[in-house]
């Protein structure tokens, strides 16, 4: 009677032990090799757009009493006198300021010159977490954007036992959290911007 070699035998454990690692890995699967989007940082003052949770400040030329100061609310509106609430959120300081001019138009006002002033930003946060120095929730500077890398530096860089060629981003789509493995240490993960609500997750390095 034989009997199985020693090295049969664990290499049928080692094979027991992956489909017993993969079956615990629940039904989400982190998306391999995305494809990373050619983005160029905002303008800063022309193409950034108004966010829920920014402090502006509306000035119209020649008119005092119509300066106004707020936060732009839950629902993007801001309350602009002559008007009511009128929609902000979403809109580059330019294209908000030439809606409020045209209601104002329409109202009392001949051609009146509308300015929009970003006061104070809402902050953009996203999460890294795992095998970093200093995991945390991390902001992006206002009219600014940060790179994967570049968000991995900001929590400290690798631990000595970090892997972040297989970084995952979990990221909110619509009402559903997308997966994505992404190698941080290729040249084209520069190109891969990390967006609000982020959490980035930094594995340990399997021995």
């Amino acid at each position: 009677m034989s009997y199985p070699s020693s090295s049969t035998m664990r290499y049928a454990a080692l094979l027991l032990l992956a489909v017993l690692a993969l079956a615990g890995c629940g039904q989400t699967v982190p998306r391999e090799n995305p494809r990373f989007p050619m983005v160029h940082a905002p303008t800063p003052g022309v193409n950034y757009r108004i966010r829920v949770g920014d402090v502006i400040q509306v000035d119209v030329f020649q008119e005092p009493l119509m300066t106004m100061r707020q936060r732009v609310l839950a629902d993007g509106t801001i309350s602009v006198a002559l008007i009511g609430r009128l929609s902000v959120a979403g809109r580059t300081v330019e294209q908000a300021a030439a809606s409020i001019a045209a209601v104002l138009d329409k109202k009392q006002l001949v051609n009146p010159q509308v300015t929009i002033t970003i006061l104070a930003y809402a902050p953009r946060r996203f999460t890294v977490w795992g095998q970093v120095k200093t995991p945390g929730t991390y902001v992006i500077p206002p009219e600014e954007v940060v790179s994967l890398p570049e968000a991995i530096a900001m929590a400290g860089g690798n631990t000595v036992i970090g892997n972040s060629r297989r970084t995952v981003v979990s990221r909110n789509v619509g009402e559903s959290v997308e997966q994505l493995r992404v190698d941080a240490t290729a040249p084209e993960a520069q190109r891969f911007l990390v967006t609000e609500g982020d959490v980035i997750h930094v594995p340990e390095t399997a021995f």
